[in-house]
């Protein structure tokens, strides 16, 4: 995945031009070594292609809205002030008062839009109303609006927003996402992307070994649609089948699926579909993954 610090970059064409001369320099400075520039360059060219046009938030919640308007209803909780302009925090919620509670959220790195465009297409295509009489779901469809309009994993302050959650002092978008988090969920799914990844593949952390299952079905049904990431490291950790094993050991940081865990939440997932594949594909995988794990437990429980 991107991981940009320094400056934030506050315009299309100078984001086009840093990523030139990025690539300039890491030519010339691997040459010196001996070293091949090949994977960099690769890497920076999907990037490259991911985030050449500025993403408008304003049509992302035009579209919410529209669908919304006559059921409960999309709401601005927040707004949250950048240098450039505020950008509203945003959630809605479908079911309320019904039993099951399930909090589905995305946009956290905001050069990873195939989650907010995944939330967006539940809504459109009703995806909802096979679990509108059981499921009390909560989104939170855009967590970085800023990074989301100039397609930086990091907020306007150059901050990775998923590795604050352990900070007392956070960030005000994790402090938004921490409050919606102060009441248990039984399910969390947090929707992100990969520019490296060959395919599909998740995290899960949950309170009930019966559970583990849940991530082996959600891939069953994605590899209809998607290959799975079968290596056996994966972002740095250890994988099987597609699902990243959980480490035993205690984490400097915490992303939001922990804190999620934290506060009582039965099953934490973490989603990560493939830049790779058209938007298209990548939104229909996130569809049939949150379709998976809701059907999971309206079955079972």
């Amino acid at each position: 995945m991107t991981r940009h610090g320094g400056s934030i970059l506050r315009n299309q064409w100078t984001r086009k031009l840093s990523r030139i001369l990025f690539l300039k320099v890491y030519r010339t400075e691997v040459a010196e070594m001996g070293m091949t520039a090949l994977p960099i360059v690769k890497h920076f060219e999907i990037f490259k292609n991911m985030s050449a046009e500025v993403n408008d938030i304003e049509k992302i919640f035009s579209r919410l809205r529209n669908k919304l308007s006559g059921i409960n209803g999309f709401r601005t909780v927040h707004l949250l002030e950048t240098p450039d302009k505020k950008y509203p925090l945003a959630q809605f919620v479908l079911g309320e008062g019904n039993q099951r509670r399930a909090l589905i959220s995305a946009g956290i790195h905001g050069d990873e839009p195939g989650g907010v465009e995944a939330i967006c297409a539940f809504l459109e295509n009703d995806g909802f109303k096979h679990f509108s009489d059981q499921w009390e779901l909560t989104f939170l469809p855009c967590l970085n609006p800023y990074g989301y309009e100039y397609g930086t994993r990091e907020n306007h302050e150059g901050k990775d927003l998923n590795r604050l959650f352990k900070e007392d002092m956070p960030p005000f978008e994790v402090r938004f996402a921490k409050s919606v988090l102060e009441n248990p969920y039984e399910l969390t799914i947090e929707l992100h992307e990969d520019y490296m990844s060959p395919g599909y593949y998740l995290y899960q952390k949950g309170t009930h070994p019966e559970d583990e299952y849940l991530g082996t079905k959600i891939l069953q049904a994605v590899k209809e649609i998607m290959p799975i990431n079968l290596n056996s490291e994966i972002d740095g950790g250890s994988a099987q089948g597609g699902i990243i094993v959980p480490k035993n050991e205690p984490m400097d940081w915490w992303p939001m699926a922990l804190y999620s865990f934290s506060k009582g939440t039965r099953m934490c997932l973490t989603l990560e579909t493939s830049s790779k594949f058209p938007m298209e594909k990548r939104v229909e995988a996130h569809s049939a993954a949150i379709d998976s794990a809701l059907s999971y437990f309206s079955e079972k429980h």
